[in-house]
């Protein structure tokens, strides 16, 4: 594995004058790093370091997820109200199958990264926990695709399972289970 490109991540990124997540804004005057930009970074660097051992990858993943975990991954640390980004839809609600940053992506990397039991993933693993519906399934809660029988701006050919609040989707509740077993809590 020689590709540079997750050293581009490592090297510039979450470390130019911001705190220690990602921002891909190009005005200067950001002053933060961006929870939605942090993210796939993040997951990508974990199976990085997972497959090459790279150290630097690893204290990379180590400050991003800092990073989220400062703001116990959905709610803004300067005052504790919710993250309202301006794109991506809203981080309390299940996304799928296009996943920008939610409650249930920012849980499964933190999984996946072996943190979902730290103290401040408390609150997020709450929220979905009550999402679960009586079946035992999760719901898709927010989707930007839509199905369609020919090619059309946000059209998708793939069947992504049922699309709907009230529902269970498959492959949702899949990540879910994976997430509460993981955080050692009762699936």
């Amino acid at each position: 594995m020689t590709s540079t490109f997750p050293f581009l991540w490592i090297a510039y990124s979450p470390f130019s004058g911001r705190t220690a997540g990602w921002n891909c804004d190009k005005q200067p005057g950001a002053h933060t790093s961006s929870v939605q930009e942090t993210l796939l970074p993040l997951r990508g660097l974990v199976y990085w370091y997972r497959a090459t051992g790279n150290e630097r990858a690893r204290r990379a993943t180590k400050r991003a997820a800092e990073f989220l975990l400062e703001r116990r991954l959905l709610w803004r640390k300067r005052d504790g109200a919710l993250i309202e980004p301006e794109w991506g839809g809203p981080v309390d609600k299940i996304h799928y199958p296009i996943r920008f940053y939610d409650v249930l992506s920012v849980l499964l990397v933190m999984a996946e990264m072996g943190m979902v039991r730290d103290r401040r993933c408390r609150d997020a693993l709450d929220l979905l926990e009550r999402k679960r519906l009586a079946d035992g399934t999760f719901p898709v809660e927010w989707t930007n695709v839509t199905k369609a029988d020919r090619i059309k701006t946000r059209g998708t050919y793939a069947d992504w399972g049922t699309l709907h609040k009230k529902r269970g989707n498959l492959l949702v509740t899949v990540d879910a289970l994976y997430v509460l077993r993981e955080a050692g809590r009762v699936v």
